[in-house]
């Protein structure tokens, strides 16, 4: 317990020296984005939008944590029916790996935790420490509904058309790319963004 402890600190550490030496050395990046995410927000102030844009984020984040509860539940009771253990005991086991996943919004980081919690489950050591540091940066599920959730928030928000088929081929390009997603906060995002702007331009 106490290497966990260790290990999450010497990360939070090290965060805080790159961001006090990029602030240092490149501080005309950071102002100009500062500025411009500043200017979105006086921009929706004086436009009256603040309210209504808020409330459906607010809303998007709902319905994303209510699919992660139902995602949860269903793999855990499958994996229940093997083990023949109840799905909400596992489940309430593995609550500290899934908040310091939530805070950290990186799964490498909780690894440590996730290792920990795993063990208490009754995973043996052999198992769990090889398929959690190989599985954890593999953002299948989680990634992938948070970012077709937004999009089709977003699509809804502006008029934009869409239908089954779209998504489909979405969903079935973010399970290919979701399995290379760097294990770092916003990793999943920027890849996909990434992606998105190669097919445009391609097309």
């Amino acid at each position: 317990m106490k290497k966990i402890k260790i290990g999450l600190l010497a990360r939070i550490v090290i965060a805080i020296i790159l961001g006090i030496a990029i602030g240092t050395f490149f501080p005309a990046p950071l102002v100009r984005i500062f500025l411009y995410i500043f200017g979105i927000f006086l921009n929706m102030t004086h436009s009256g939008q603040v309210y209504s844009i808020l409330m459906v984020f607010i809303k998007i984040i709902g319905v994303i944590f209510a699919l992660h509860i139902f995602l949860l539940v269903f793999q855990y009771s499958i994996a229940a029916l093997f083990v023949h253990k109840n799905p909400f005991k596992l489940l309430h086991k593995m609550l500290l790996a899934y908040f310091t996943a939530l805070g950290t919004q990186s799964s490498a980081a909780t690894i440590p935790v996730t290792l920990e919690q795993s063990r208490k489950n009754g995973v043996s050591a052999e198992v769990a420490g090889f398929v959690i540091p190989l599985c954890a940066t593999i953002h299948l599920s989680g990634s992938t509904l948070k970012i077709v959730a937004c999009a089709l928030a977003l699509m809804m928000m502006q008029g934009i058309p869409f239908d089954f088929p779209l998504f489909a081929g979405f969903i079935f390009m973010l399970g290919i790319t979701m399995v290379a997603a760097p294990g770092v906060p916003g990793g999943a995002i920027a890849l996909i963004i990434d992606k998105i702007t190669r097919k445009n331009h391609a097309e």
